[in-house]
């Protein structure tokens, strides 16, 4: 059975404006809160609300691993701090080598990571987290695999207190997050998640210029 949806996002805008009304803004400008976009969508989504709050955003550069024989199917994810996040159901039922997992996140983290750094953020590492409070924001998160990669990275980086923001989080991934997080903002939580895209009306494709853009202007912040 599907969750119904009695009011889906029309888009982001719309999303992002009904997250707005329950995340408490006034604190986050007070403990000066440095948001951390964790998707395309999710960059967005910080950079409206750095322009409403004038806090400072950064992306946390990701890739997923995916399992040797399936490309379609992702059994982890490593990040630009080299943290890795395992589907250990999914490692074990495919017999899947843990120096495989190691090894290929090696790879797209020089691949991948490393160029997208110097692309997007021109070679600068992520910001200082240090006994800072974090939002971590996303436009909807589906499994617990790259949100637990997320808080992963920042507690390796020294972060005070972890936030999580999504229009939409699965209702299993709910629980997880409120183990490991301080605090979890969303305006849905359906038990029977279908996709991320299906919450919303219009969900417009990402053009890489416009990552560029908004990061751009993130590290201009810091100059």
């Amino acid at each position: 059975m599907i969750d119904k949806i009695y009011e889906p996002f029309n888009d982001r805008y719309d999303a992002l404006n009904k997250l707005i009304d329950i995340i408490p803004i006034k604190t986050l400008i007070k403990d000066n809160t440095i948001l951390i976009a964790i998707s395309a969508g999710g960059l967005l989504l910080a950079n409206e609300i750095s322009r409403k709050t004038n806090l400072t955003f950064d992306f946390l550069f990701t890739e997923p691993i995916f399992a040797p024989k399936n490309s379609d199917c992702k059994i982890a994810i490593v990040s630009e701090t080299m943290d890795i996040a395992i589907n250990e159901i999914l490692v074990d039922a495919f017999n899947i080598s843990y120096d495989f997992i190691y090894g290929e996140a090696q790879r797209k983290y020089e691949e991948k990571i490393i160029p997208d750094i110097y692309k997007y953020r021109k070679g600068e590492n992520i910001k200082t987290l240090d006994k800072k409070n974090v939002l971590i924001i996303d436009e909807g998160i589906e499994t617990g695999l790259l949100i637990n990669l997320a808080i992963k990275s920042c507690i390796k980086k020294g972060v005070n207190k972890i936030m999580v923001a999504a229009p939409v989080i699965s209702d299993d991934v709910t629980l997880f997050l409120d183990e490991c997080a301080d605090v979890v903002y969303s305006v849905y939580r359906p038990k029977h998640f279908v996709n991320t895209k299906y919450y919303f009306k219009n969900k417009e494709r990402i053009d890489s210029s416009v990552i560029i853009d908004i990061l751009d202007k993130s590290l201009s912040k810091l100059i």
